[in-house]
């Protein structure tokens, strides 16, 4: 994916918001076989981050505003993309602006997600097999579609 390819992705942002956002180092060498999306935090400006997918054989992205972490700190939560849990302070609200008009008034979707936007990393992971338990591979698919459907989701709230 170039980064003309991921600037003009983003389907919630206006052409001030394309120029200006930082676009991961290492774009031209990313590895997509490894991951469902591409999620970063734009290093100039830590109160945003982006997701991209591949949607109908193109890419299709959103502007993410990372909000306060929303819990106590003597809690764990879980993230509504990839359903790991984690400290109170690695799992934020992300709230996206929806596209056209009702973004410009301020309306937004919200997601609790990893703080580090690292969902492709924990979906691959291996979990610790119990007797009982499926095969690491069908329970790393399970998870993949799990968080694909979930991400589809969230992205039909933004955008509708």
């Amino acid at each position: 994916m170039s980064p003309a390819q991921v600037r003009t992705s983003l389907r919630n942002v206006d052409e001030r918001a394309r120029r200006t956002m930082q676009l991961p180092r290492d774009l031209s060498t990313l590895d997509w076989a490894g991951r469902d999306a591409l999620a970063w935090r734009d290093p100039r400006a830590r109160h945003r981050g982006y997701i991209v997918r591949w949607h109908h054989n193109r890419p299709e992205g959103l502007l993410l505003r990372v909000g306060a972490s929303p819990a106590r700190p003597d809690r764990a939560v879980m993230c509504s993309l990839c359903r790991f849990t984690a400290r109170f302070d690695e799992v934020v609200l992300l709230t996206a602006p929806r596209r056209g008009s009702a973004g410009l008034r301020g309306d937004a979707v919200g997601i609790l997600a990893c703080e580090d936007l690292g969902c492709h990393r924990k979906l691959r992971s291996p979990p610790a097999p119990g007797s009982l338990d499926a095969s690491i591979e069908e329970i790393i698919s399970t998870r993949i579609d799990g968080f694909e459907s979930r991400l589809d989701a969230f992205f039909r709230a933004v955008l509708r």
